[in-house]
């Protein structure tokens, strides 16, 4: 899939007025058996050598920096590289399920390798360290990690809708605010439900720090085990993320309720800002950012074709990523919706970071603009 951004006339002419025709390899949209260097077009070759002075020309036209049509050099493809991403294994992944299973990486002209992270692992430093090219996960999770040097980079919100706060329907609970002095199920204290639900709290006027002890969060890392924890009264909420089967059917059942989310503006403040983003490692996006734009591009429309085939989405992600029916899948899939943009993730960084720093997960010095300018990578996608 190529990059939809005309490139810019000027970048292509030389000062005898022919033009270097980027439909060469320098583009990598072009079949692999043409030359890497630019065709001549205009002038013959020969010719173009005499007109941009010689040996000395023929030496400046090598040398002219390969470029996306936003000005971002190539300075090492990636075209003919295998790119490795981190394997899905939750519904809120489907867009990188549909990219794959349906072949959005391959029209692309990309070679893509799911490879499974391991028990425990941090995705963030192995994609930093390049074991794994890309993943995806909620932006806040990589704000601290970014802030200290891990060099990755964000590009592309993919969809809203995967984080959940919920209390039992009959438990007095029934706003955020009145969660002040309770406890919160959470699997991680640096978890993307823990990070993205302190917004709001911090919008109720409560401060989610465990020092504050404002409110108290309990950790218990299988997810699996948070409803009988709050069934049991061991917490009072439970924040989930991922789309989870089991509390959707206890609300449909009428036995939870959803006090907040990421998707529903009513419920929450904070839903303008898209739950997954596509994380790059920097070393790639920054060698190669015309296969980079590529990648996500294939991504987003695995993205829009998940959001416009509910049904077919989940047969493709039952039972291999994803553990349960295509019709235990479906209701989990309806909670999300499909909205990939660059565009929209850019513009809600630096508020998202000047927000997320009240909250005490960032320090208070940091700088919320330098952080979104270090953590997000422009590729040129107007979408």
């Amino acid at each position: 899939m190529s990059d939809n951004t005309p490139s810019s006339p000027d970048d292509n002419l030389l000062p005898s007025g022919a033009r270097i025709d980027n439909t060469a390899a320098d583009d990598l949209d072009a079949p692999k058996k043409v030359s890497r260097r630019g065709l001549l077009t205009g002038v013959g070759i020969g010719a173009a050598i005499v007109v941009a002075g010689g040996l000395g020309g023929w030496a400046f036209v090598r040398s002219q920096p390969k470029k996306t049509a936003n000005g971002l050099a190539v300075t090492k493809s990636w075209a003919d590289k295998t790119i490795s991403i981190t394997s899905p294994s939750g519904v809120c992944e489907a867009p990188l399920i549909v990219a794959y299973e349906n072949g959005l990486f391959e029209k692309a002209g990309l070679k893509v390798k799911l490879l499974k992270t391991g028990d425990g692992e941090n995705v963030v430093e192995a994609v930093g360290s390049g074991k794994y090219t890309a993943s995806n996960g909620i932006f806040f999770n990589y704000l601290d990690p970014i802030y200290n040097g891990t060099p990755v980079k964000l590009s592309g919100g993919l969809h809203h809708g995967c984080l959940d706060l919920y209390v039992l329907s009959d438990g007095g609970i029934d706003t955020v605010a009145d969660l002040k002095g309770k406890k919160i199920g959470v699997t991680s204290l640096q978890g993307s439900s823990t990070n993205y639900f302190s917004l709001d709290l911090l919008d109720a006027g409560i401060n989610s720090s465990p020092e504050a002890k404002q409110v108290e969060w309990v950790v218990i890392t299988d997810q699996t085990l948070l409803p009988q924890a709050l069934k049991d009264g061991k917490v009072d909420a439970i924040a989930t993320a991922g789309g989870f089967l089991p509390v959707i059917q206890a609300v449909q059942d009428g036995r939870l309720k959803e006090i907040s989310n990421n998707r529903d503006q009513n419920l929450s403040k904070n839903a303008k800002e898209p739950c997954c983003a596509v994380v790059l490692n920097n070393t790639f996006v920054s060698e190669d950012p015309v296969t980079a734009a590529k990648l996500v591009t294939a991504w987003a429309d695995g993205s829009r074709w998940a959001g416009a085939n509910l049904e077919a989405t989940a047969k493709l992600a039952a039972g291999k990523y994803v553990a349960g029916t295509a019709e235990e899948i479906l209701p989990v899939l309806k909670t999300l919706t499909f909205d990939p943009s660059p565009k929209n993730l850019h513009q809600v960084l630096e508020p998202g970071i000047e927000k997320y720093i009240k909250t005490g997960f960032l320090p208070k010095d940091t700088n919320a603009k330098a952080l979104a300018d270090k953590a997000f990578v422009d590729l040129g996608l107007n979408f």
